[in-house]
C-alpha cells in the first residue's frame, strides 16, 4: 500500500483504529443503529468485530481498540468503574452508544440506572448518540457527546403503483413503546375501521389496542426481523407515526419516516419531532396533536394523488439520509475521536481520579 513504508523501529501508524462493538440488546431495533453501520464499515475495510450476548469482555475487547458499547446498564457503580479500568489498561477508548432519552426507558430499567447513578453515562471517554437533541439532553451526564445519525438501507425503487385508487388500503402501525399514544388514537381508529370496510390496520408488536378494534379488521404480527418488517411496511400505503409532544420524544430520530419513505409508504406523523422534516421536504402530513393523526390519515387515504406526490418527495429525501452517506461521516468521526484519545483519557481521569487506581 502506498505510504506504508516506515523506518525500522518506528511505530506502525494505523489509518483507523480497530473497533469492538458490544451489543447489549439484540433485536430488530439494533439493526439500523448497530448492525448495519458497523457491518458497512467492515465492508469498507475497517477492522470491526461485533460481539453479542453473552459478552466475554476479556475476549471481546482488544488492546488499542475503539470500544463502542450499546446501552449497558451496570449492576453497580463499582462494577462499571472496574470495567472502565480494564479498558484503560488495554489502552482502549470507550464510547457509550446511547440512542434514547433516559426518561423513555421502562420503569425497571430506569430504576437500575438510578441505582448505579447513571455510571455508564458518566464514566466513559465520550457518548455516542443518534441526534443533536439527544446529545444536548445528555450533557448533564457527560461533556462530550458525539453524534452519529441513523441512515436508512436499503432504499428500493420508488413504487407509486400501490397508491392507485382502486386498491384496498393497508395502514401500518408498528411503533415500539407507544402504548399511551395508541390509546389516544383508539376511538378514532375504531370509527375509521367501522366506517370504511376497505381499510386494514397492520400492527407489529404490542400496541395496546389488542381486542379493542372491530373484529377482522386488524392484521396482527409479532416483533419481526428487520427485513421482514421492511417487507410488511412496503405492503402498506400509509404509516401512522404518533409521537407525544415533549423534550424526551424530541430526542428521537426520524428513522421510521425514512424507512417508510424508502418503501414508498406515505406518512402521517406528529405532534413531536417530525414537523421540520415533513414540512421542509413536503414529504408527509404532520398532525399538530394526537387527536388529529387519524383524521389527517383519513383525508390522505381518500386522496391517492396526494399520496403519490408526498411519497415521491419523501423517497427523494431519503436518498440524502441513506446508510452510504452516513458511513462517510462515521469514518471521519471515528478517525477524529481516535486522534483525541490521549486528551479524552486525561479528561476522564480529571473527572474520575479513582480510575487511575487498581
Amino acid at each position: 500500500m502506498a505510504g506504508s513504508a516506515r523506518l525500522p523501529g518506528a511505530p506502525v501508524v494505523q489509518p483507523h483504529p480497530p473497533i469492538d462493538v458490544l451489543v447489549n440488546a439484540v433485536g430488530a431495533w439494533s439493526t439500523v443503529r448497530v448492525q448495519q453501520p458497523f457491518e458497512g464499515l467492515l465492508q469498507l475495510g475497517w477492522d470491526v468485530r461485533i460481539h453479542e450476548p453473552p459478552l466475554d469482555l476479556n475476549q471481546a475487547i482488544r488492546p488499542h481498540s475503539l470500544v463502542i458499547w450499546q446501552r449497558p446498564v451496570p449492576q453497580s457503580w463499582a462494577m462499571w468503574r472496574h470495567v472502565v479500568q480494564g479498558i484503560r489498561r488495554r489502552h482502549g477508548l470507550l464510547l457509550l452508544e446511547w440512542d434514547d432519552h433516559p426518561a423513555l426507558f421502562p420503569a425497571e430499567v430506569q430504576q437500575r440506572m438510578q441505582a448505579c447513578e447513571h455510571a455508564q453515562l458518566q464514566m466513559v471517554h465520550a457518548l455516542h448518540c443518534s441526534c443533536p437533541a439527544l446529545a444536548r439532553a445528555l450533557e448533564r451526564f457527560h461533556p462530550h457527546a458525539l453524534v452519529a445519525e441513523n441512515g436508512v438501507a436499503p432504499i428500493p425503487p420508488l413504487n407509486l403503483a400501490k397508491h392507485s385508487g382502486d386498491r384496498p388500503l393497508r395502514v401500518f402501525l408498528g411503533n415500539l413503546n407507544r402504548l399511551d399514544e395508541h390509546r389516544q388514537l383508539l376511538p378514532a381508529l375504531a370509527d375509521w375501521l367501522r366506517d370504511d370496510p376497505d381499510i386494514t390496520l397492520v400492527c407489529v408488536g404490542p400496541t395496546g389496542l389488542e381486542g379493542q378494534l372491530p373484529s377482522g379488521r386488524v392484521e396482527q404480527h409479532p416483533l419481526l426481523d428487520y427485513p421482514i418488517y421492511r417487507q410488511l411496511l412496503a405492503s402498506c400505503q400509509l404509516a401512522l407515526l404518533p409521537l407525544s409532544a415533549g423534550a424526551a420524544q424530541a430526542c428521537k430520530t426520524p428513522i421510521k419516516w425514512l424507512e417508510a419513505a424508502a418503501e414508498s409508504t406515505a406518512v402521517v406523523a406528529g405532534p413531536e419531532l417530525y414537523r421540520p422534516w415533513l414540512h421542509s421536504t413536503q414529504s408527509g402530513v404532520w398532525a399538530p396533536s394526537l387527536e388529529q393523526v387519524v383524521p389527517a390519515a383519513r383525508r390522505l387515504a381518500a386522496d391517492p394523488e396526494l399520496r403519490q406526490q408526498l411519497t415521491g418527495h419523501a423517497h427523494r429525501a431519503a436518498q440524502h439520509h441513506g446508510l452510504t452517506e452516513q458511513l462517510v461521516w462515521r469514518q471521519e468521526l471515528y478517525r477524529h475521536v481516535w486522534r483525541l484519545r490521549p486528551a479524552l483519557d486525561r479528561q476522564l481521569l480529571q473527572r474520575w481520579p479513582e480510575l487511575a487506581e487498581g
